[in-house]
């Protein structure tokens, strides 16, 4: 199929999907998107609500559920609809990688990512990197006292914008809102929330509660965010009040800075965190409580943490240059630990399928593809060009973005064509976590309305 061909299908799924849902909206009486933001619990913003009903490009499933949901329609009546607009979208772009390729760098003999050729500069290292949800633009921000987080659009390689104004000091790490409205950064003292596509400030800083290297992410459902940092204490947000909501104790023992990752399972019940302790620690978001035992086996800190987008597996890297593969249910090691790094591993990153696991070397400056079923490296390793900090995968997987001491961040484009059913696969995976946002926003009408019996608050 051509490039044209497949574009202007893209835009007839599109079409026929926005009329689908514009019709129920009128049916309903064409309430404010501000109402609509309230039913679905505020899992979604009202700007959100109102891009998703307007539907100039494909919005994610999981939002497109939750609008129907308020809407009082059928959810399940508009699935086929949104598959068939996201797959005629992924064609096109097959098409239009496909047209591209003969300008590209030859491929490493092996290697599932080759060189695109593009290169973000930056005026310091590069030390943290996210991909918006939907896939168009990414941030970034660099290290050092006058650390910058800039937002770039993904397509032309331009900075989209000045500068964030942050935090005048170090920033830790960053992290998209699931919904892609807000990014979040965290620094020496402060949590800040931006509008995820033109970076303006949202809200005062949120002051934080140690000292030390910090590392920050959102629920699944949305509406909570996780700080860590120096002592073992995970303290959670809400996102829309901007209150406390909540704290998780890890159990971490260090003397300087406890926790140095942290990540949410896909369903949203289970927190993992990285400790400097040597141990990964596995905790119940609700109870607040660790589940189970620490995972042991790194000989030294670890450094990352990520769930398989499953959710049957946890990965870890650590300061002892191993990568390290956990079950979920029984904390048990499935496999040797997986070797190929010199030194420092970090950044563990799941491809959306699931099917590759990208890690980041600090020392050797090489970023390694590791297949996950096979438990082996993948091909060549990927070189940066030095001290690799910072690594994501593009929510479609077809790009992978590297950030590192060179003060660049690089794209890597994937060689194999994406695979069948990856929509249906990835439609699957959104379901889970719009099961997340509905029980979180179930136990949060609770919560409200058992304080209304109690009285309130004492």
């Amino acid at each position: 199929m051509s490039q044209n061909s497949s574009s202007a299908s893209g835009e007839e799924a599109l079409a026929a999907l926005r009329d689908r849902l514009q019709e129920l909206y009128r049916r309903r009486g064409r309430p404010s998107y501000r109402e609509l933001a309230r039913l679905t619990g505020q899992a979604l913003s009202h700007t959100t609500v109102g891009m998703v009903i307007h539907c100039r490009r494909l919005p994610r499933l999981g939002q497109l559920e939750l609008v129907v949901e308020a809407l009082g329609g059928d959810p399940e009546a508009y699935q086929a609809l949104w598959l068939a607009a996201d797959e005629a979208d992924s064609a096109a772009d097959s098409a239009a990688d496909s047209a591209a390729v003969g300008t590209r760098p030859p491929a490493r003999p092996g290697g599932p990512y080759r060189p695109t050729g593009t290169a973000l500069p930056h005026g310091d290292a590069v030390g943290g990197v996210a991909f918006h949800p939907e896939g168009r633009l990414l941030a970034t921000h660099t290290e050092g006292r006058n650390a910058t987080v800039r937002l770039w659009d993904v397509a032309t390689g331009d900075p989209l914008g000045d500068p964030l104004i942050t935090h005048n000091g170090w920033v830790h790490m960053l992290a998209f809102h699931p919904d892609g409205h807000l990014l979040a950064t965290v620094g020496d003292e402060a949590l800040r929330l931006w509008d995820g596509t033109t970076g303006e400030s949202v809200g005062d800083p949120l002051t934080i509660h140690s000292t030390g290297h910090h590392t920050v992410a959102f629920h699944p459902g949305g509406r909570l965010i996780a700080v860590g940092g120096g002592d073992d204490t995970v303290r959670l947000w809400d996102v829309t009040t901007g209150r406390p909501a909540g704290e998780v104790r890890t159990g971490h023992r260090h003397p300087v800075f406890a926790i140095r990752a942290l990540a949410f399972h896909p369903e949203g019940r289970l927190l993992a965190t990285a400790g400097n302790d040597a141990t990964v620690r596995v905790c119940d978001v609700v109870t607040g409580e660790a589940v189970g035992g620490p995972l042991v086996g790194h000989q030294s800190e670890v450094t990352g943490v990520v769930f398989h987008p499953d959710g049957h597996l946890l990965a870890s890297t650590g300061n002892d240059a191993t990568v390290r593969l956990w079950d979920v249910m029984t904390g048990e090691p499935v496999c040797s630990p997986l070797m190929g790094h010199i030194g420092f591993v970090a950044d563990p990153a799941f491809h959306p399928d699931g099917h590759l696991l990208a890690t980041a070397g600090l020392e050797d400056g090489n970023v390694r593809l590791w297949d996950v079923p096979a438990r082996r490296p993948v091909g060549e390793f990927l070189p940066h060009g030095g001290s690799v900090g910072a690594l994501a995968f593009h929510p479609d997987g077809h790009l992978l973005a590297t950030g590192g001491n060179d003060a660049t961040l690089r794209l890597w484009q994937g060689e194999s064509t994406p695979e069948p059913h990856l929509s249906r696969r990835r439609a699957e995976r959104l379901r889970g976590r719009l099961t997340a946002v509905r029980e979180d926003r179930d136990r949060l009408a609770r919560e409200v309305a058992a304080s209304a019996d109690g009285g309130g608050d004492p």
